[in-house]
């Protein structure tokens, strides 16, 4: 019987691939894993029945789904599990434009990153949700948003994930609201499932649109101060165009320290505005 102590490297990644797949989706099939590794089907079914072998309590094949499930008794092997671990691979793999991470091993400067507070999220919400996601499913959640004493209790039918750089949200229709909105995932106090999404994402309107946004240096600025900021932004003709759902310009603004009062804020201390707040004002926060 193989042990992981005598699988090739290459093979313990599918693995663990596998075995994450399995436990934030609910599901893994041979297709997966042969789309993300490139391997045949032959090979993708080799470790299926090897994951098998080294974890039977962990996941048992569904004949109506056609794929291998989550059994109520798994036990991860080949990762930690913990919702940070998932969220920074989620973030990681977004922010890469090739697909790749491209290591430097010498000659590096010194340098110092600051990361914003990591929210503490219950990985069994997490994994609720996010299975949710992949399975189109509604979920029940108790939330304790900052407009309610108390948690409050609703329906809702999430469709994506979103980082806004500060915090992890879920983009959702909440059935008690009657509309898709956003929810932070630290302030779900508990989530289960109970049954097929009420909507998904191709009926969020707003989600769906897309807008412009029009960044350009503050009109206070000097001559030179703007140059500086036009250069700082890449900006073309004074001004940084671009393209962004409308479901989050409002964080992307927040982001880069935008806010209503652009305009009235010292030039120095705000740098870059809006320029064409008018016409997105329908998507804006107050």
């Amino acid at each position: 019987m193989p042990t992981q102590q005598n699988l090739k490297r290459e093979q313990q990644q599918r693995l663990t691939l596998l075995e994450a797949t399995v436990f934030w989706s609910g599901e893994v099939s041979t297709a997966a894993l042969m789309g993300n590794f490139g391997i045949s089907r032959v090979q993708a079914s080799k470790d299926l029945t090897t994951y098998q072998r080294l974890c039977p309590s962990n996941i048992r094949y569904d004949k109506h789904k056609k794929r291998y499930v989550i059994t109520e008794a798994f036990t991860p092997a080949f990762m930690t599990g913990t919702a940070a671990e998932f969220l920074q691979v989620l973030k990681s793999n977004q922010s890469q434009d090739n697909g790749f991470i491209v290591p430097l091993i010498q000659n590096l400067p010194a340098v110092e990153v600051l990361e914003p507070v990591f929210r503490k999220i219950d990985r069994t919400i997490l994994q609720t949700v996010n299975q949710a996601i992949v399975q189109r499913k509604e979920i029940q959640v108790r939330y304790q948003s900052m407009s309610n004493h108390l948690p409050q209790d609703y329906f809702l039918s999430p469709h994506t994930l979103v980082f806004d750089g500060l915090r992890w949200h879920v983009r959702a229709f909440s059935q008690s609201h009657g509309q898709f909105r956003d929810f932070v995932l630290s302030r779900i106090v508990s989530a289960e499932t109970i049954g097929g999404a009420m909507k998904d994402r191709d009926e969020d309107r707003i989600w769906n649109t897309y807008v412009q946004a029009v960044i350009a240096p503050h009109p206070g600025l000097t001559e030179s101060q703007r140059a500086a900021i036009e250069f700082d932004y890449a900006m073309e003709n004074g001004e940084l165009k671009l393209r962004i759902r409308a479901a989050l310009l409002n964080y992307y603004l927040s982001a880069i320290r935008i806010g209503p009062d652009d305009l009235q804020r010292p030039a120095y201390a705000q740098q870059i505005i809006l320029a064409n707040r008018e016409e997105l004002e329908i998507y804006l926060w107050d």
